[in-house]
């Protein structure tokens, strides 16, 4: 009986990874390459977006981190980094933390005709957001 030679088994490329954290008071989406290494140019906040004070928990200001995050991986497929860590084809995996408006708003801008060129490399869509079981003693309510 004889066996089958072995197949090499091609691993598909590890995936960029574009983190969002989302707070009541701020929006920060990081893109970095698969081995956890910034990409140049590859994060945005709320006040780098040009919004100041309250305006930075809009859902506009979460919008436009990620309008702009969509444009810098766009320029990362065509033109993907080789020697700082980058890998082509370029794939993609979106990771949330946390709750706010720009979580919400960089869904929305995901959907629309903004994410239309980076829609098709994504392969994870994950949830990191830290839920508290138990926990704490919360503290005592105020009165007025």
């Amino acid at each position: 009986m004889q066996r089958e030679p072995k197949r090499d088994i091609v691993e598909p490329p590890k995936p960029y990874h574009l983190h969002v954290y989302t707070t009541h008071n701020n929006c920060r989406v990081v893109l970095t390459y698969p081995s956890g290494k910034l990409v140049k140019n590859g994060w945005w906040t709320s006040g780098s977006c040009g919004f100041k004070g309250a305006n930075k928990s809009s859902y506009e200001a979460g919008y436009q981190c990620a309008v702009r995050a969509f444009k810098r991986i766009e320029e990362e497929i065509t033109s993907p980094n080789l020697k700082d860590g980058g890998v082509s084809p370029v794939t993609l995996a979106l990771k949330f933390k946390g709750f706010g408006w720009g979580r919400e708003a960089v869904q929305k801008a995901f959907m629309t005709s903004e994410g239309d060129n980076i829609r098709s490399s994504v392969v994870v869509i994950e949830d990191r957001t830290p839920i508290k079981i138990g926990g704490t003693r919360a503290k005592k309510a105020r009165r007025l």
